[in-house]
């Protein structure tokens, strides 16, 4: 993704461009990690993961490899199809 310019309101608040909030999964409500780093303010999505759900048991819940991928990482991957393999 190129930069992208964007403009601080006067509240603080910055809009995360389209493009870059499809490529990250981010949608409203989506939790992120604000950081300072060499200058630098770094914005990353929170994750947090229930493995207690997969450990041992995501193909015995009869889900394909892309679907238990699909939902721990929240959205489909765009060159994988929901039916596309197991």
């Amino acid at each position: 993704m190129e930069v992208i310019d964007v403009t601080l309101a006067e509240r603080g608040q910055i809009v995360i461009p389209k493009e870059a909030r499809d490529a990250m999964g981010l949608k409203a409500g989506s939790k992120l990690q604000i950081r300072l780093e060499d200058g630098k303010l770094v914005i990353e999505k929170k994750v947090q993961l229930d493995l207690s759900r997969w450990v041992g048991c995501a193909l015995d819940d009869g889900l394909t490899t892309n679907q238990a991928l699909t939902e721990l990482r929240g959205r489909v991957v765009p060159w994988q199809g929901e039916g596309s393999g197991a």
